[in-house]
């Protein structure tokens, strides 16, 4: 993914950063739990900046923000 994708990004009750290129597929993400806690956009690369291992869930599965970067994850660049 290019480092200047959008991304919508949350955390979950353990903190781990959360993210989605779909702002509508991250709110049906942000449990009664977490609604104290907003949804960011920011890019990948941020996403990247703030945490390597944040996940970011792309064509049904999380990939590492690191991975999606760097293009090694699990066959072609997505």
């Amino acid at each position: 993914m290019p480092e200047d994708t959008i991304v919508y990004v949350f955390q979950d009750n353990h903190g781990k950063w959360i993210a989605t290129v779909d702002k509508e597929e991250a709110e049906t993400f942000v449990t009664p739990a977490l609604r104290h806690q907003t949804i960011e956009r920011m890019t990948l690369g941020e996403l990247y900046a703030r945490d390597p291992h944040a996940l970011v869930r792309a064509r049904a599965q999380y990939y590492w923000a690191s991975d999606l970067l760097t293009g090694t994850a699990r066959g072609a660049v997505i």
